[in-house]
């Protein structure tokens, strides 16, 4: 009782041991790195794990002629080729059975910067994180990339990937000409108006029409951007949308839906970047911060139910609190990934990625509640987060998934590794497909094959075209991975 009693008299004593105890626990919270790559027990995996294969090996090339060689030595001898980079994409796009797996990473240098034209020429194998490093001592920015900038360039354009910027289109927009390798070996530097259209092919193509060497692409001023937040309720977001797409102040923007069950896609908060017309030469690109604070709020919403309310609200303050502040558009196109690594025995974490177009998102929305379950505090699938992102209509790439104006879901979920629980969670993933297609909309291919064939051509009616096209430019199939070998040949 006198310990007590001492510990009342002196809070600050208490308050001391407080701190140190979560502190510790901070400390020892893991910070893993999920195990993959291009040798795992004799075998080739990407960022999933979900399908490991054999293949006969990883070669790296020296140089241009070195690749060229690879090639053209892969016609003769009848062997077949995929193309990896970081590996990010989650179906079997990067590797193939008994296959060569070329490794893009050796080719990752910034090759020429033209502040007047405001152009980066930069090899495939290097990192958006790269080009900014390269490019942000000038006070030029990207145009248009993920949020994140840990992925490689060859890799980011093979997906047609897309980002938060509202103004510039997908990625492949930005892109002023390319050097590849074809499929017979050639070297050709290509760009969009190529009467041969390599480019229509090689965004979005997977690595499956060549290999892409360099890119030159459209930057911009790394300008000075004010963070505007705001709470809205879902069927408010189309029209408020609207009117934002209206206002030339703002370039940026993403949402985040709650899955929480108190508010269970009823509410959602945006958040946007608004020009202050100020350029920045001088602020440093943000590096990783509160990893392990951040990863503890995530693994406490892995959980569901009441604790993904918890998670929902740690999120709310979160958004709330950076509502004013100010940020370099490099910096914001550079968000922190350390802490969303999961590593959890027996369990995976995967994306998947939802298009609805802009005039149906209210309805696609209200029947989603029908498709997804409200508290999945006692399911083995669950879904933890939904970010909402604008994809302008794509006028230009085969398998194109913005027919029009699109609301991309960004969606992280998991599930167990059973053969039930992965049964289980395709046939969700496969409803909420047919719910997304019966809308008008279509769904992402970078991602691990949830989705049915007849699914995957209804998504891509130009599938047959993609196919011919493939044939009719690699007749000797050097190009291959699991991803094509499933949905298209």
């Amino acid at each position: 009782m006198q310990k007590i009693a001492l510990l009342v008299k002196k809070p600050w004593f208490l308050g001391s041991l407080v701190v140190i105890f979560v502190s510790v626990i901070l400390w020892n919270i893991p910070i893993e790195k999920r195990k993959y790559g291009l040798s795992q027990s004799g075998l080739v995996t990407d960022y999933t794990g979900l399908l490991p294969e054999r293949i006969e090996r990883v070669v790296k090339a020296e140089n241009r002629s070195d690749l060229q060689r690879i090639v053209k030595q892969a016609n003769v001898n009848g062997q077949q080729i995929a193309i990896a980079g970081l590996q990010h994409s989650q179906g079997g796009h990067t590797y193939y059975k008994d296959g060569i797996v070329l490794d893009m990473r050796t080719f990752n240098r910034v090759l020429e910067i033209d502040e007047q034209q405001k152009t980066v020429r930069v090899e495939a194998g290097a990192t958006w994180e790269d080009v900014q490093e390269a490019i942000q001592p000038v006070g030029l920015a990207l145009k248009v990339t993920q949020s994140q900038s840990i992925f490689t360039i060859g890799g980011s354009l093979s997906v047609n990937a897309h980002g938060r910027d509202i103004r510039f289109g997908s990625m492949a927009e930005t892109v002023k000409a390319m050097t590849i390798i074809t499929p017979e070996g050639d070297l050709k530097t290509v760009t969009r108006d190529d009467p041969d259209e390599w480019m229509k092919y090689m965004f979005g193509g997977y690595g499956l029409f060549g290999v892409i060497v360099d890119v030159t692409v459209e930057v911009t001023e790394n300008n000075l951007y004010t963070i505007q937040t705001e709470k809205l309720q879902i069927g408010a977001y189309a029209s408020y949308f609207d009117r934002l797409l209206n206002d030339q102040n703002t370039t940026m923007h993403y949402a985040r839906v709650s899955v929480a069950p108190n508010s269970f896609l009823d509410e959602m908060y945006v958040i946007n970047y608004q020009q202050t017309e100020k350029r920045d030469y001088t602020t440093a690109l943000k590096k990783e911060q509160s990893v392990r604070l951040t990863k503890l709020a995530l693994d406490i919403g892995r959980h569901g139910g009441a604790l993904e309310n918890l998670f929902w609200g740690t999120q709310k303050r979160y958004i709330a609190s950076i509502n004013g502040k100010e940020i370099t558009r490099n910096n914001a196109m550079r968000s922190e990934s350390t802490f969303m690594e999961y590593t959890k025995p027996g369990r995976v974490e995967v994306l998947q990625e939802f298009f609805v177009p802009v005039h149906s998102f209210e309805a696609y929305m209200n029947d989603l509640k029908n498709v997804i379950p409200v508290n999945d505090k006692n399911d083995d699938f669950k879904i933890h987060n939904i970010t909402i992102r604008y994809a302008a209509k794509d006028h230009f790439t085969t398998l194109n998934y913005a027919k029009e104006d699109m609301f991309g879901l960004v969606v992280l979920m998991q599930h167990g590794l059973k053969e039930e629980q992965i049964s289980e969670a395709t046939s969700l993933i496969q409803n909420w497909t047919n719910l997304t297609l019966d809308h008008g909309g279509t769904y992402y291919l970078p991602y691990y094959r949830y989705q049915t064939k007849e699914q995957f051509r209804r998504s891509y009616p130009q599938w047959n075209k993609f196919a011919e096209e493939k044939l009719r430019r690699d007749p000797h199939n050097v190009f291959q991975n699991m991803f094509y070998d499933y949905y298209v040949k």
